[in-house]
């Protein structure tokens, strides 16, 4: 996977330098900017992603065939739970609603202006998503001195790896004495790795494995494409120096498995402080 991403990077990089090599050929006719050319610098950002495929941590039987039922029935794992529920036992519930929790996007912004008004730019960015939720356990104990059985919750936790890698033009429609305003379009290629999902009982993690090619693996992930379209407010802080603020709107394609491929919008809101060249 990580190969298929340095060749794809390697790829939208060499259409990233041709484009500057045509833009190099139209100064003359469109007005050269008298400014730096190129800028460099890092972006912080709220990343809100798409909830599409966060039901892959569920632990539920309808998406992987080493479920939360599957750990409980394992020969090595019964022992172990039997004297810990002392009753016999099943789920009851698993998490009401699958969502991953809005992260920090950190990356890196790469900005080339061969007009005033136009530039074209190439972002690096990466994230790592959480999962955070609970499912509930039947404890049908005869002791248990209340009516019904017990519920009990316990925690399932999943964390994925983002990597998403922009290349687009931003146009700059007003421009101010200090200040400017710009939108943009983009092509995304993006890579997703699952790092780990599990449950925790009794203060013990158990994995959750799930199907990749035929086999079972804790390290699903794809590679994926999307477009996109942003905004900005861009101002200058030093004579080298500037900064923005910016929103932008991914629909793009997230593989974790054959059976969880999924489109969908993702957002992102941060802000971005760019040197001169």
């Amino acid at each position: 996977l990580m190969n298929y991403s340095i060749k794809t990077a390697f790829l939208l990089l060499s259409i990233f330098c041709i484009s500057i090599v045509h833009a190099q050929d139209d100064y003359e006719r469109y007005g050269i900017d008298d400014s730096s050319k190129f800028f460099i610098g890092a972006n912080i950002n709220a990343f809100f992603p798409n909830h599409n495929t966060a039901v892959l941590y569920s632990g539920m039987p309808s998406v992987t065939q080493f479920n939360i039922p599957y750990i409980l029935s394992r020969p090595e794992n019964q022992q172990t739970f039997d004297d810990f529920f002392r009753a016999p036992y099943q789920v009851a519930e698993y998490p009401l609603e699958s969502r991953y929790r809005t992260t920090v996007e950190l990356g890196l912004h790469i900005l080339y202006k061969p007009l005033k008004d136009l530039g074209f730019f190439l972002d690096f960015n990466v994230a790592q998503l959480d999962y955070e939720q609970f499912f509930t356990m039947q404890v049908d104990d005869p002791n248990n001195n209340i009516p019904g059985p017990t519920l009990l919750r316990f925690p399932i936790i999943g964390e994925e790896n983002r990597f998403n890698l922009n290349l687009g033009i931003q146009y700059f429609y007003y421009r101010g004495e200090s200040s400017r305003a710009f939108i943009s379009a983009y092509g995304n290629v993006n890579n997703i790795s699952m790092q780990s999902n599990y449950i925790v009982i009794d203060n013990i993690r158990y994995d959750i494995f799930h199907l990749n090619n035929n086999s079972a693996d804790l390290q699903v992930g794809g590679n994926g494409i999307g477009a996109g379209v942003g905004m900005g407010f861009q101002f200058d802080l030093t004579e080298v120096m500037l900064a923005d603020i910016h929103y932008q709107l991914t629909h793009a394609q997230v593989n974790l498995t054959e059976q969880f491929n999924e489109r969908g919008l993702q957002n992102s809101l941060g802000i971005r402080v760019l040197w001169k060249l």
